[in-house]
């Protein structure tokens, strides 16, 4: 085999190229099932397009199945698959970003742009780790696939569609986590809930957070006044027709490690509370949405719910709408993997009505759990801390990748514990402004992946 790190080190700039042309695809997905030619838009058709370019360019198989995903195949010895699952879809962008969010940004340490940690980047590392491969005279016995998706963001109808179609894989790695290794993540309940509006409100539009799986960084409202005074830092007031508009800054997260997140529609709720100036029905409005999210570990919802092997449940409010008349509210929560989803949903039926709320739609991912102390995620495990010089331990996560969907299938890093933080708070992170993933990151996870492909492929080898 080539020296791995020789080999990356002397292909980065290749890799910088590639990448860059990924990032620079605005591949936000959305969805229209009804479209046979771009099912999730077109910008998810043109990056699966581009990503082809790509890996054919390696003398890959390449293959795109209705643009709902596509797939690298090397074809094996036997037909049974190692799969590596990536995606090539990316959380809306919002606003307050310092650089082009569909642009590489290049630093010393960082690479920053929309996908770079969250998947754009692991997928383009993942590809290379199979092009190293290749190109050292490694020899699979397992067919190879890589499955590139565009809906992983909102629904997952992309491995939904694959697995309908596909055998599950004899074992597969998903690169959406973190190191060393998740053996379980958190059963996922995305809800609508809705409230009428009060007659004799003042609030003419209510617009908060651009998506269900993050705390709101944004929110804004116009209120029917001439004037309002000054609300306080975090708020900017200004007269538009019509009105007065008021924009609530917070600080956005993942909906699966919300604590470091401040809802901007908090934020606004408060301020506008202590304004004094709002009548009675919008005053009860507000005061219910911030006993919803008055928290993050689902006392607000009524499920204040957590077990031994998977800590607390959380919940986040991810994006709320005022709509003839209607006050449509989102709820994204991750829970326990243990707790029962009917004994979860019964309990925040119960709580809806107290705050004036009825549930409108549920969907709902159950939990996926592994043993820990299976021989393969052992040693996935010990090869990631080996090769960061940690000692981490294997964990079960509140985020939901494509392993939930697949069996035999673990999330396999590829963020490094510790490794975020270079912007402050709420940047740089996944589904954050200024998205960024380091240089250490991008080649500690080529030097993983580049001795887990062929352990997985021992593995099964001697295993049957």
């Amino acid at each position: 085999m080539l020296d791995a790190s020789l080999w990356w080190e002397s292909h980065f700039e290749e890799f910088l190229s590639d990448f860059s042309r990924i990032i620079e695809v605005p591949s936000v997905s959305k969805e229209d099932l009804g479209n046979k030619e771009e099912p999730f838009g077109r910008p998810c058709r043109e990056v699966l397009e581009v990503m082809g370019d790509i890996v054919r360019g390696y003398g890959f198989d390449y293959l795109i199945d209705d643009y709902y995903y596509a797939l690298l195949v090397w074809k094996g010895e036997v037909d049974e698959t190692i799969g590596l699952y990536s995606h090539l879809d990316v959380v809306p962008v919002g606003t307050g970003w310092a650089y082009p969010p569909f642009k590489l940004t290049r630093f010393p340490d960082k690479l920053v742009g929309r996908g770079t940690g969250d998947d754009k980047g692991p997928a383009m590392v993942a590809l290379y780790v199979l092009r190293y491969l290749k190109e050292s005279g490694f020899r699979p016995r397992h067919t190879i696939v890589q499955f590139f998706g565009v809906n992983e963001e909102c629904g997952m109808e992309d491995i939904d569609y694959y697995a309908a179609r596909n055998p599950a894989p004899a074992f597969g790695l998903v690169p959406d986590a973190l190191f060393p290794i998740s053996y379980g993540e958190k059963g996922i309940l995305e809800m609508d809930i809705e409230r009428p509006a009060a007659p004799g409100s003042i609030i003419r539009s209510w617009s908060s957070g651009t998506a269900s799986n993050a705390v709101p960084g944004l929110c804004e409202a116009v209120l029917l006044l001439d004037t309002l005074p000054a609300l306080g830092p975090g708020n900017d007031v200004e007269k538009v027709d019509g009105g007065v508009k008021v924009t609530a800054h917070g600080t956005a997260a993942h909906a699966a490690e919300p604590q470091g997140g401040v809802s901007a529609q908090n934020i606004m709720a408060s301020a506008l509370l202590q304004s004094g100036v709002l009548p009675d029905g919008d005053k009860a409005l507000l005061k219910a949405v911030l006993s919803l999210f008055s928290d993050y570990n689902g006392k607000g919802i009524g499920a204040p719910y957590e077990d031994e092997v998977s800590g607390k449940l959380t919940h986040v409010g991810g994006f709320s709408r005022l709509k003839d008349g209607v006050f449509r509210q989102n709820v994204n929560i991750r829970y326990p993997v243990t707790l029962d989803y009917d004994a979860l949903i019964a309990s925040i039926k119960e709580r809806l009505p107290e705050v004036g709320f009825s549930l409108v739609h549920a969907s709902n991912s159950d939990p996926m759990y592994v043993d820990r102390d299976l021989p393969i995620v052992r040693q996935l495990a010990a090869l990631a801390n080996e090769v960061l010089g940690t000692d981490l331990e294997p964990f079960v996560m509140g985020g939901g990748t494509y392993a939930r969907h697949l069996r035999n299938t673990v999330s396999f890093g590829c963020t490094i514990p510790g490794e975020g933080g270079a912007f402050g708070p709420g940047r740089g992170g996944a589904h954050q402004v200024d998205e960024y993933v380091t240089l250490k990151e991008l080649k500690s996870t080529f030097l993983i992946y580049a001795r887990a492909v062929p352990d997985v492929e021992d593995f099964l080898n001697t295993s049957r």
